[in-house]
């Protein structure tokens, strides 16, 4: 009989100036989803691999999230995002570290920036 492995969980770090910063342009209810996620987290001990979904490496909205991964808040199907990319761990093989929170889809009559657009502003502004 083969032997069941168990799913990787993914240690998580966050970075806090930035979700300071996307929290302060968001309703209340993300700020509890947020909370939420976190605790979760914690409670797992990170993020299970099958939480993740890799971003595109050039979406129809004109983000290029190449080597980046998301997830939905809440899980399965959250109206929130956030977006992660990996870094190294003490401990570990690797981490994430997340770096935009925020909606994941607006309506079409709306012009704020979902997560995926923060995400892709702070890719650049980093390189």
């Amino acid at each position: 009989m083969a032997e069941v492995r168990p799913e990787p969980v993914f240690p998580v770090g966050f970075d806090e100036d930035a979700l300071t910063e996307d929290l302060e342009r968001l309703p209340a209810s993300a700020e509890n989803a947020l909370r939420e996620f976190r605790k979760e987290l914690r409670r797992l001990g990170g993020i299970p691999r099958s939480r993740l979904k890799a971003c595109h490496d050039e979406s129809q909205d004109g983000t290029m999230l190449g080597g980046c991964v998301k997830t939905y808040v809440p899980w399965p199907d959250g109206r929130f995002g956030a977006v992660f990319v990996a870094v190294t761990h003490p401990n570990r093989p690797m981490a994430l570290r997340a770096f935009a929170f925020g909606v994941r889809h607006h309506p079409r009559e709306s012009n704020a920036e979902t997560v995926y657009e923060i995400a892709h502003k702070r890719l650049r502004a980093s390189q």
